[in-house]
């Protein structure tokens, strides 16, 4: 079923990104955004650049649904465990974490320095992304079934995909802002 609300909803979610990341940390120097307390740990730059990664694996696939064009696999349209893999990645993707999890290989960051045009290169991925989104508005969200970037045999509806999505954006964002917190922060 389509549901215009529903979008608009992850599109408002996805502007307070973009302002949580601007009033946080634009004044940020370089050194600032690629600081890690840790060097298992990522930085408030890598937590980004993350984000820029993962919702780009999303891009072909919501071009395709927006432009009318997208056509489900046979296990897309077979699979019987779309519906308890959407729940179980809305509920693991928090945007506050009961747990770390592990991040598969297609997701992660480039592990070194980045650009200090980080922030800009963000929300400028960050608008794209929501202008993505917001042309999927004539797609049926829940019969919509899509297959995981990161595991082939993982299918979820559009509905579980966008809310995990815009959650797993602030989750990251709020993991950068506890760095910025940290006694030993550069400042």
């Amino acid at each position: 079923m389509t549901n215009p609300n529903f979008i608009d909803s992850i599109i408002q979610k996805g502007k307070q990104a973009s302002t949580k990341v601007i009033s946080e940390f634009d004044s940020l120097s370089a050194e600032q955004l690629n600081w890690k307390p840790a060097p298992d740990k990522w930085s408030i730059a890598e937590c980004l650049n993350h984000l820029i990664v993962s919702d780009t694996c999303y891009l072909p696939v919501f071009m395709l649904i927006g432009n009318n064009k997208y056509r489900m696999s046979w296990w897309e349209r077979h699979s019987w465990l779309s519906g308890f893999w959407g729940k179980a990645l809305v509920k693991q993707l928090s945007e506050t974490p009961k747990r770390k999890l592990k991040t598969p290989k297609t997701f992660r960051p480039q592990l070194s320095n980045i650009d200090g045009d980080i922030i800009l290169e963000y929300n400028s991925h960050l608008d794209r992304f929501l202008i993505q989104i917001e042309k999927l508005k004539p797609a049926d969200l829940d019969k919509t079934i899509l297959t995981s970037p990161a595991n082939r045999f993982i299918t979820y509806d559009l509905r579980h995909c966008l809310q995990f999505l815009m959650q797993h954006e602030h989750r990251h964002i709020n993991q950068a802002i506890k760095l910025k917190k940290l006694e030993n922060f550069p400042g």
